[in-house]
């Protein structure tokens, strides 16, 4: 009687662990259907997920924040698997500008600093600057900040057209839209004045 129980409980725990064993393989046939495909990181592959977000974009009157994390997501693989290529500085710069498009302001600096330390010789760092403070002073409110990018902008490209910007910018750090409407009011009531004093 005894060996028939413990011929019993063996064959019991036989089947249950084969039972656990089986379920574990579906276990792993199911995790193995669930992982996504591996990424193509080779150039052409990074660039058809670039073009398909771009794309995604363009065909939306107004793009929302998952494409363009999207577009941010491909424009980061590619710089990360081809920093030295160009079209990194320009997948960048593109990133900084729909971070900037989805109010994802920190990120979108971070971009920008980023071209001028891979790119340090970019014609686009001026531009760079300047949208740092843009976004510093439009979106953020950081009066502080905005002043210290446009300075150094100024200082830095001094002759660059974005510099003359950069000036104009500083004198309405700070300013509300009713204040520069009425300074712009205010200017044009004087130009009418000086007009009609002026003889024909």
């Amino acid at each position: 009687m005894k060996k028939i129980a413990i011929l019993a409980g063996a064959y019991c725990l036989a089947i249950s662990l084969l039972s656990c064993g089986n379920n574990q393989q579906s276990q792993n046939t199911v995790n193995t259907a669930n992982q996504a495909p591996a990424k193509d990181t080779s150039k052409q592959g990074l660039l058809q997920a670039v073009k398909a977000a771009e794309a995604k974009i363009k065909s939306s009157p107004t793009p929302d924040d998952d494409s363009y994390n999207l577009a941010i997501t491909a424009y980061l693989d590619y710089a990360k698997h081809f920093p030295q290529d160009t079209l990194s500085m320009f997948f960048l710069f593109n990133a900084g500008q729909y971070a900037s498009n989805s109010r994802q302001f920190p990120r979108a600096i971070t971009l920008y600093q980023n071209i001028q330390t891979r790119f340090p010789n970019s014609k686009l760092i001026p531009e760079c600057i300047f949208l740092e403070g843009f976004i510093y002073d439009n979106s953020m409110k950081d009066t502080a900040n905005a002043r210290k990018k446009y300075n150094e902008l100024i200082e830095k490209y001094p002759h660059d057209s974005l510099s003359i910007q950069a000036r104009q910018m500083i004198k309405f750090l700070g300013v509300s839209d009713d204040e520069l409407g009425k300074r712009f009011e205010e200017q044009n009531k004087k130009k009418i004045k000086e007009h009609k004093k002026t003889p024909a």
